[in-house]
């Protein structure tokens, strides 16, 4: 059974909006603070499994679900944990081809929107981490219903433009469908506005969002510079020590933050 410190958060916009990007910097800062992380790749696009060195695993997430849906009982999850020593955090990566097909299957099984949330429910291995941060695709699809029927809060990167605030209400109208259905106790735990940058666009962008979701929108913003300069890296942004690092900077205040919110 999860251990109720454990706090899992799901990272989730239909739109690209730098998801992956933000995982990777919460999960290391995090890290960095002392506390044991395990981030799992929920994106087919593999984005944060490269990253972290583990594109194309054959021990992955979408395999691990496969035998929960088919009711394994000698599962060792710990097979399909990998540990990355750059950053200090523990990954279960993902497959394009996997992640595909557990699309298709997923969606005929009965309680289809609870296979993830059986499977850090089951096994005690899950219960030893501080934080679990699951990096969603971008889309409102149903391995997305299952990372949100799984955790106890979502972030919601949002590139501060015209083109992708529309889109958030789809996101948002999921996260309440989730929460009324399967998941009461889910929260959001902050809507960041990512790739800001001296437009009007963006200006008006950040203001309707500090208008319509005052109580989500998180204080600490993402540039633009920022946002493109950590997403090449092996080492997440936030291990640098430069004051001029605007990377690090960004995301170690947003992490300050969101810890705040979760107190």
């Amino acid at each position: 059974m999860k251990n109720k410190k454990t706090k899992i958060i799901a990272i989730s916009n239909q739109k690209s909006s730098g998801k992956t990007t933000t995982a990777i910097n919460i999960g290391a800062a995090l890290s960095m603070k002392g506390s044991k992380v395990l981030m799992i790749d929920f994106d087919a696009q593999e984005s944060l499994s490269n990253f972290f060195g583990f594109y194309g695993a054959e021990k992955n997430i979408a395999q691990l679900l496969f035998d929960v849906i088919d009711k394994r009982t000698d599962i060792n999850v710990a097979e399909y944990i990998c540990h990355n020593g750059e950053n200090d955090l523990d990954i279960i990566p993902t497959n394009l081809s996997d992640m595909n097909d557990l699309s298709k299957i997923i969606i005929a099984e009965r309680g289809k929107e609870m296979v993830l949330r059986r499977l850090l429910t089951r096994y005690d291995v899950f219960s030893e981490y501080d934080y679990i941060l699951i990096d969603c695709n971008a889309s409102v699809d149903i391995t997305v219903d299952n990372a949100l029927t799984a955790a106890d809060y979502v972030l919601i990167p949002c590139w501060a433009a015209p083109f992708n605030y529309g889109p958030l209400a789809n996101t948002i109208v999921q996260i309440e469908d989730i929460r009324d259905e399967l998941n009461p106790e889910l929260k959001i735990l902050g809507i960041i506005a990512t790739f800001c940058e001296r437009t009007n666009n963006c200006k008006m962008t950040k203001q309707m969002l500090f208008e319509n979701y005052p109580k989500e929108i998180c204080r600490t913003t993402i540039s633009r510079t920022a946002a493109a300069d950590t997403s090449l890296r092996e080492k997440a942004a936030v291990f640098s020590n430069s004051k001029s690092n605007k990377t690090a900077q960004e995301y170690k205040a947003l992490a300050d933050e969101l810890l705040e919110r979760m107190k």
